[in-house]
């Protein structure tokens, strides 16, 4: 997520963009160059090339940008949600905003590290959201939602990223003047695991 635009008066965020299309249209095009250029020498290329292009086509379906803009001189928050198929334009009332979060939990992701394929340790990942809070109840996704990046040196996973994301929310909370919560999970050795 970032800021496109701020004034005194106005916010304009935007989450996501093209990449996704682009990455999709690599693997349908990659995956067709295989199954065309591999089929006669080896038949599984073509099986190959058509998972290349299903992976292709559903990432291109399924990849999709979000965009926010606050008027305060007209009380409106119009909240954009493009995708290639179906998608989301709606209005709402700033009024109507109780509150901006960023929640965070974890989740265990039991994928082996890489470099070493045959032992997989479950792994603690911090998975992150901002959302905007609506009084009725209701909620808007601000963003996508984000998983923490890790490095690993050693036995030690080292993960972070979401400063950047939490420290926008908070200034769009700030904007609209309604309160910013962070709701942190339960500590998992401050983001730090000692192998």
């Amino acid at each position: 997520m970032k800021i496109i635009s701020q004034s005194a008066d106005e916010l304009v965020l935007k989450e996501g963009g093209s990449s996704g299309i682009a990455i999709g249209v690599v693997f349908v095009v990659a995956g067709l160059a295989v199954g065309f250029a591999l089929h006669a020498s080896n038949s599984i290329a073509i099986w190959i090339g058509l998972a290349l292009v299903v992976i292709g086509l559903g990432v291109i379906g399924f990849s999709s940008s979000i965009t926010v803009g606050a008027n305060k001189a007209s009380g409106k928050l119009s909240y954009q949600k493009k995708r290639l198929i179906g998608g989301q334009d709606s209005t709402y009332a700033i009024a109507d905003v109780l509150r901006i979060e960023t929640r965070k939990q974890w989740r265990i992701d039991n994928s082996p590290p890489s470099g070493d394929q045959n032992v997989s340790v479950p792994q603690p990942v911090l998975v992150w959201q901002s959302v905007i809070m609506f009084k009725d109840g209701r909620e808007l996704a601000l963003d996508h939602q984000k998983t923490s990046s890790q490095t690993t040196v050693g036995a030690v996973v080292l993960m972070g990223g979401q400063g950047a994301e939490v420290a926008i929310a908070s200034r769009v909370a700030e904007f609209l003047n309604v309160p910013f919560h962070e709701i942190a999970p339960p500590d998992v050795g401050m983001g730090i695991n000692l192998g």
